[in-house]
């Protein structure tokens, strides 16, 4: 059964630059409406007809040129594109498994929250820099968060939380913050010490709201049933301390390599097979291919690397 918001809630998502960025967005659209009755926007400097799946819920917000133009820099302008009182930003290369009323009931009381930890600055960015934030605008503390999920809310403490972004964003480098392949400006520090700054908090980082697929390489998954269900290895490199030993995403965000690997692409396929009306059980029947290939090329090249270094 699907949670119907009001029209005081929608989601909103980047796609600019790049079609396959686009389809990414419809592809995140399309798995948060088999939970969820709400408005989704999709800003983008790309013109496309929606498809008839998505037009009653789908709207595209043109983006500002000089702001496409920043790539990942223009989620500093988020504030600028919310279209609702209550605002979820979720990155296009996310997939939904669930109702989103979890996290917006969690972000209550906020203004602007994300799914993190709050830990000493250099812990997350380094003491150099960590004393350059310090020396600058006070903190000693930052959120440690991934900015693939923001909670907005309209308001003038939001308004004065990304101007402060902004701001620190205009002296980037000055500040010694890390660019994204030593291009893009990456918004989670700027955001992060304008939180702080602002006395606002991230929602738990324990994997239940959004996380990734960083202890998990193989997660069962399955987007039409909403099933999901991730492992956190009990030691070991990809182990996660503050995590429990296994975790349920309302979103699971794929990321960098992970958006060209076997998880998205079997949940991809299941909504597009979904969407075009493939009765379920064949759509399983596709996906289980699709994994048995997958898994195969997998175990193939581990023996390869071990016959390798052997």
């Amino acid at each position: 059964m699907k949670t119907a918001f009001s029209k005081d809630y929608s989601v909103l998502t980047i796609a600019t630059n790049k079609l396959s960025y686009l389809q990414f967005a419809l592809n995140c659209a399309r798995s948060v409406l088999l939970f969820n009755d709400i408005s989704i926007y999709i800003v983008s400097n790309i013109t496309i007809t929606i498809p008839d799946d998505l037009e009653n819920n789908v709207f595209i917000i043109p983006a500002l040129a000089e702001q496409a133009a920043m790539g990942i820099g223009i989620k500093l302008y988020i504030d600028k594109y919310i279209q609702t009182e209550n605002s979820l930003f979720i990155d296009a290369d996310c997939i939904c498994f669930d109702s989103l009323d979890k996290i917006f009931n969690a972000c209550a009381g906020m203004d602007v929250s994300c799914v993190g930890r709050i830990v000493p600055a250099a812990d997350w960015c380094g003491e150099k820099q960590a004393k350059a934030i310090k020396d600058n605008f006070g903190p000693d503390n930052l959120i440690r968060f991934n900015g693939g999920l923001y909670y907005i809310k309209k308001s003038q403490v939001t308004t004065r939380i990304f101007d402060k972004a902004r701001e620190i964003a205009d002296k980037y480098d000055e500040y010694g913050f890390q660019r994204i392949n030593d291009k893009w400006i990456n918004e989670e520090g700027p955001l992060s010490i304008a939180m702080m700054l602002n006395n606002q908090q991230p929602i738990a980082d324990d994997g239940e709201y959004m996380t990734d697929l960083y202890t998990d390489r193989f997660p069962q998954l399955n987007v039409l049933k909403g099933y999901r269900l991730l492992k956190n290895p009990p030691q070991g490199a990809k182990h996660r301390p503050w995590y429990p030993p296994s975790y349920s995403p309302v979103i699971l965000h794929f990321g960098g390599s992970t958006i060209n690997s076997y998880p998205y692409n079997s949940q991809n396929a299941l909504l597009k097979l979904y969407y075009l009306n493939v009765p379920s059980p064949l759509a399983y029947l596709i996906v289980c291919f699709i994994h048995i290939l997958y898994r195969g090329y997998y175990w193939l090249n581990g023996i390869k690397h071990k016959l390798t270094d052997a």
